[in-house]
């Protein structure tokens, strides 16, 4: 799959180009759109709320989405600090609706100096959230972690027992015997 085209590396290559996350979520309260930047972005025929404050003394931070190694899903991390006490309550209060809530994420790139949108929405990830996590340090610092998974992220898990028997060798390639020794009780003669 060709993310980008070549046009879109000419622009890629351009001096000032910065990339903005996208997430689409369905919460318990409906669907929202937000963006990892500051203030309200229209893109995509939608509104995007940005959820970065620094003056307020909130911040977000969205980690990259990394290419996951074999036999293991994608997964993004989001942390958002300095959240207020009623922020930690209705995150507290919507715990187990948020577990598993859709979760679809999406980029554009746009030239940081213009704030023209050189690529527009991308869709990254088909997801779910995972259930929130809330750290306090101290009296004063919180924050909120929860991670956007990959719908296959299911597939972390180790593979069933019947999947690497001899009965699913079989099942899997009929007459291969080559897996008919495991768990096979392995007897030694000593003759002195």
């Amino acid at each position: 799959m060709t993310v980008f085209t070549q046009a879109d590396l000419e622009k890629l290559s351009r001096p000032h180009v910065q990339r903005a996350w996208f997430v689409e979520a369905m919460l318990p309260s409906g669907t929202r759109h937000y963006h990892s930047g500051m203030g309200r972005v229209s893109l995509g025929g939608q509104i995007w709320e940005g959820v970065s404050d620094p003056v307020g003394g909130a911040m977000v931070v969205i980690d990259g989405m990394q290419e996951p190694a074999f036999g293991q899903a994608v997964a993004i991390d989001v942390v958002f600090s300095g959240a207020s006490r009623t922020f930690l309550k209705s995150i507290w209060d919507d715990r187990q609706a948020i577990e598993g809530a859709t979760a679809n994420v999406s980029f554009a790139v746009i030239d940081a100096e213009t704030g023209d949108v050189l690529i527009g929405l991308t869709r990254m990830l088909d997801g779910k959230l995972t259930a929130p996590v809330l750290r306090f340090q101290g009296a004063a610092i919180r924050t909120v972690a929860v991670k956007i998974v990959s719908v296959f992220e299911g597939l972390n898990y180790p593979v069933t027992n019947g999947m690497w028997s001899p009965a699913g060798q079989r099942a899997r390639y009929p007459g291969d015997t080559g897996l008919d020794t495991i768990n096979a009780d392995i007897v030694e003669d000593f003759i002195p």
